[in-house]
């Protein structure tokens, strides 16, 4: 068993020593990595507002043509509202090393990627 500092470990394969990064099957030394930041990928509201604009032109067509299609319309805008309001941004941890830039993990949750950069950027600092 490895007596190094561990500076952040989940139950998703993510790991953070003072001298590795490992992220599932894919190992970073931390010799290697030059920088770390996180990016943000802005949610995709598109689906649910093109929906909502859909169920838009069923209520108003339904409003003179019958109310059946005006109820679809109403059911149909409810669904593309909640579409749009459910979608989430998607975070990333990009790693800069001699090799490139990758990108190891994204999340949903931007504290979870947050506490990842932290880790790294505590590892290198304490690394020296």
């Amino acid at each position: 068993m490895s007596t190094e500092q561990t500076f952040y470990s989940d139950g998703k394969g993510v790991r953070i020593t003072a001298t590795r990064a490992i992220f599932e099957s894919t190992t970073y030394s931390m010799a290697n990595i030059t920088s770390v930041t996180r990016s943000q990928e802005p949610a995709k509201r598109t689906p649910g507002i093109l929906v909502a604009i859909v169920g838009i032109v069923f209520l108003a067509v339904g409003i003179s043509a019958g109310a059946w299609l005006a109820i679809t319309g109403v059911i149909i805008l409810a669904v593309g509202i909640l579409l749009a309001y459910a979608a989430k941004a998607r975070y990333h941890l990009k790693i800069t090393s001699a090799s490139g830039e990758s990108t190891p993990v994204s999340s949903e949750d931007e504290k979870y990627i947050e506490k990842i950069v932290v880790a790294i950027n505590e590892a290198m600092i304490r690394r020296g």
